[in-house]
């Protein structure tokens, strides 16, 4: 009987227990997790997307800011020696405007304006103690002056009007209508009827409560003048300050033969 032959047990490997799986290479420590998704591929990452989500907003909102915003009115073509016509202006208690049955270009320049020759509007309006006061086409000729309680201008032309008829009068067969408007108890020298008082003034009034007569005379600036024919047809437009000479000049303009 043969001797049976004792195997030599062969070595074990370092780290590897018996025929668990090979060893595998050390693992490095993960360094410090970073805060920041990774960017995936095929696609914006999220900090792109806040931004352009941003962006859109702020536009809509500027759009929106746009279509909400009242549109700005043009601006008056005051004379040199005029004041401009301002926005937002409000009405005295207890008056109101006449309605107009025409409407005249807004005012440019005297030159080659194209109101000449046109039939004036027509209104039946108050003073301001309700008295009752018109512009008509009633064979007359007339000075239509419209005036602004904060106007600078105003406030030195009326007294110069008011000395002018005391010293001359107006001649036969020619009115003199002032027209109050642009009433705004924000502004100096309010009420505009106590202003007039304080000057003596003569001249018949018509208040302008809402603009709709300024307007439709196409008024731009302040003192404005409307000299009107005999035939209701407008004979000159202008604004600003009148001397004496130049009211006489107007006078004479309308005044019939």
């Amino acid at each position: 009987m043969s001797k049976s032959r004792r195997q030599r047990p062969r070595p074990r490997q370092p780290g590897h227990a018996g025929a668990g799986p090979p060893p595998t290479s050390p693992v490095r420590p993960a360094g410090p997790r970073s805060n920041v998704a990774p960017r995936s591929r095929g696609g914006p990452s999220a900090p792109a997307l806040i931004l352009g989500l941003g962006a859109i907003l702020i536009v809509a909102a500027a759009i929106a800011a746009v279509a909400l915003t009242p549109a700005a009115q043009p601006p008056a073509s005051a004379a040199a020696s005029g004041a401009s016509v301002p926005a937002g202006t409000s009405a005295p208690s207890g008056a109101s405007s006449p309605a107009a049955n025409a409407t005249l270009p807004p005012f440019e320049a005297t030159a080659n304006d194209p109101a000449v020759g046109r039939p004036i509007p027509e209104v039946d309006g108050k003073s301001f103690d309700g008295t009752p006061v018109s512009i008509k086409a009633d064979g007359r000729s007339k000075l239509i002056v419209f005036l602004a309680h904060w106007c600078p201008h105003c406030q030195r032309e009326v007294p110069v009007v008011q000395s002018w008829l005391d010293a001359k009068g107006m001649p036969a067969g020619v009115d003199l209508v002032s027209v109050v408007t642009a009433i705004d108890p924000n502004r100096p020298n309010y009420p505009p009827d106590a202003w007039l008082a304080r000057e003596h003034w003569q001249v018949p009034v018509i208040v302008d409560a809402d603009g709709q007569i300024a307007s439709s005379y196409g008024l731009t600036a302040f003192p404005y003048w409307v000299a009107v024919n005999a035939n209701g047809s407008v004979a000159e437009r202008l604004t600003g300050e009148l001397t004496p000479e130049q009211l006489d000049a107007l006078v004479a303009l309308v005044a019939s033969p």
